[in-house]
């Protein structure tokens, strides 16, 4: 775990302590779904993407298992359960995982644009069966970890992080079921098993579920490309049945 990540953990456990974990009731999509908009929802997430300007505020509601990305440079006054107040800064790029929320929030400076990717298996008992070295042989990490690098992982994700540079290429790999979201323009090329190859634009807070998972190799055609993966545990065990 990098120190930043580890530096933005302790800063949430500081900011989210007191929460009541995982309540449903008063969840930030039904609380403030003007903020919160829900853009996917299957059997494993729930995705929303929150935007809101400076001045903007939101009442209380509360936050399941998370992974934030962050695509746009907020600061936030948070406002716990219990009355304790903190300061909360969000950059772009910036990837948390939040285990369960509850406060309230005034948006100081900036603007709020997130990503929130609720993970359904951290709200149940137990979890998911973790991938045998079998299932994860190929996959990209390990064929090419130069470009796709873990930023974290535990019992319900692999979250990890794509940079590319106009000309850059990687070859055949595979993705379990993952959700991808884009943090800057790119054009690649992939080609696929068969030898068949398409053309994909990614574009600024872009975002989408391979819910297959996912084989291919790619070449960089223009732009600088940013892209944050996060690996669904529960997927890929349900798909590998």
């Amino acid at each position: 775990m990098s120190n930043f990540l580890h530096l933005s953990l302790i800063v949430l456990a500081f900011v989210f302590s007191g929460a009541a974990f995982a309540q449903k009731a008063g969840d930030a999509v039904s609380v403030d779904p003007d903020v919160h908009h829900v853009i996917l929802d299957n059997e494993f997430i729930r995705v929303f993407d929150a935007r809101a300007s400076k001045g903007a505020t939101s009442p209380m509601h509360s936050h399941p298992s998370t992974v934030l990305v962050s695509i746009g440079d907020a600061r936030l006054r948070t406002k716990m359960p219990d009355g304790s107040t903190g300061i909360f800064d969000l950059n772009p790029g910036q990837v948390l995982w939040i285990e369960g929320a509850r406060h309230s929030w005034k948006l100081l400076a900036g603007e709020l644009r997130a990503i929130g990717v609720e993970i359904k298996s951290a709200q149940k008992a137990g979890k998911p069966p973790a991938p045998t070295p079998e299932q994860q042989r190929g996959d990209a990490i390990s064929v090419h970890p130069a470009v796709h690098h873990v930023l974290f992982e535990n019992p319900h994700v692999r979250v990890f992080e794509s940079r590319v540079s106009p000309g850059n290429s990687s070859p055949m790999h595979k993705h379990p079921p993952t959700l991808l979201v884009s943090l800057d323009w790119m054009r690649m090329e992939m080609t696929l098993p068969d030898g068949k190859s398409v053309i994909h634009d990614f574009s600024p807070g872009q975002v989408l579920w391979v819910g297959a998972g996912a084989t291919h190799s790619w070449r960089a055609l223009a732009g600088s490309g940013r892209v944050i993966g996060i690996e669904v545990k529960a997927a890929h065990a349900a798909m590998t049945k």
